[in-house]
């Protein structure tokens, strides 16, 4: 073997090796994963989607409107920010904790509302054959992974939904039972919307997929 081929065989085995070790050491934690946000269509929306349906990346509808369907929650963070009015320019201060939230109110113009992030996995329903839509093998099922933001109405029905089942069920995580989503409309006087809700089943989640949601909690 010539000193050529010699490098080449040392340095394959050196990156080999490099690989192997990196790999072993590649930590990934919940906030690393590129999750596509999900909608619910209202009128103003500017998708070609039905008012009322739920929507993944203005490009896949998981739901029609007044469709219930099943879900797996992963994750719910509650936070604060300024309510701005959608055509106004500035952007809102949002605060993690209430720390925050207090230290915002004290210098912000705009009243203050809580709202949530919600992290949630939908299997594949047996009719659809929208694959991009759900790229994620969990057990023997497809998943489609998306997080909801939601506020006023939207956060009582859902991120609310949540924290009285956890409060009730102390050490059951919220991905230990399947949970039912649907877009419901809301309406006051001549306006109407629709909201996201969540409501719990006695259905337990998935063996596979409870591993999954104890990793992506980390």
């Amino acid at each position: 073997m010539d000193n050529e081929e010699t490098l080449a065989t040392d340095l394959a085995e050196h990156m080999g090796s490099a690989l192997s070790t990196d790999i072993q050491e590649f930590q990934i934690e919940a906030e690393d994963i590129d999750i596509p946000r999900l909608n619910v269509v209202q009128k103003t929306s500017q998708m070609d989607y039905g008012v009322g349906s739920l929507v993944l990346d203005k490009s896949h509808e998981i739901l029609p409107a007044d469709t219930q369907g099943e879900c797996i929650v992963l994750r719910a963070q509650k936070m604060w920010r300024e309510d701005i009015p959608f055509d106004e320019k500035e952007m809102p201060q949002i605060a993690t904790d209430r720390a925050g939230m207090e230290d915002i109110k004290s210098e912000s113009d705009w009243p203050i509302i809580e709202f949530a992030e919600i992290a949630l996995l939908f299997p594949q329903p047996a009719d659809s054959e929208d694959t991009d839509a759900y790229p994620y093998p969990i057990g023997d099922t497809n998943y489609a992974l998306g997080k909801l933001n939601v506020a006023k109405d939207a956060y009582r029905k859902t991120y609310k939904a949540l924290a009285t089942f956890a409060a009730f069920n102390r050490g059951l995580p919220l991905h230990s039972r399947i949970w039912h989503f649907e877009s419901q409309v809301m309406s006051r006087g001549k306006y109407s919307w629709y909201i996201p809700t969540l409501s719990v089943t006695k259905e337990p989640t998935p063996e596979p997929v409870v591993e999954f949601a104890n990793m992506f909690q980390g």
